[in-house]
């Protein structure tokens, strides 16, 4: 029996961890088993201002190479989780030089082709770490029990064309 695992496993796995610490180091209070079925590799959950918790869904990517301007998707995968009603952010590990990229899918224009999007991703600094905590967090998110949003769709013309 082989024991031994391929360099891609192994920048899978240092990726996975990397994202974990990230994650907690912005204050995730919930970070899921990156091997529960859940679709995602992390479902997160961050406290917000009002006193709930957002939940967002973590897509990662490992690579040994340099990463550039943008990274490529499935078109398929890409359209899963940029239609979701969670906000899905993508994270993109740079294993060798343990650097991490982000991009919150579904916004933004994309270079696609018949089967791939390329996506833009941005370095993360602190700068930019402050402001994903800062969305995961709420600063921006729906609220989606809040009265408003109720009488939204109270309002709105269900079955009229």
């Amino acid at each position: 029996m082989n024991n031994t695992k391929s360099q891609a496993e192994i920048a899978a796995r240092r990726a996975e961890l990397l994202v974990e610490l990230f994650l907690q180091d912005l204050g995730a209070t919930f970070v899921s088993d990156p091997r529960a079925d859940t679709g995602y590799d992390f479902i997160v959950a961050f406290p917000n201002g009002k006193g709930g918790t957002n939940f967002s869904a973590v897509e990662v990517k490992a690579t040994d190479r340099p990463i550039g301007h943008s990274y490529p998707l499935n078109k398929r995968w890409y359209k899963r989780l940029a239609h979701s009603n969670v906000p899905s952010l993508l994270l993109v590990v740079d294993a060798k030089q343990n650097r991490l990229y982000h991009a919150w899918l579904g916004e933004g224009e994309m270079k696609t082709d018949a089967r791939t999007v390329r996506v833009p991703v941005v370095p993360i600094d602190d700068a930019v770490k402050e402001q994903i905590r800062e969305r995961l967090i709420g600063a921006d998110c729906l609220d989606f029990n809040s009265r408003e949003r109720r009488s939204r769709l109270d309002a709105a013309p269900y079955g009229r064309q």
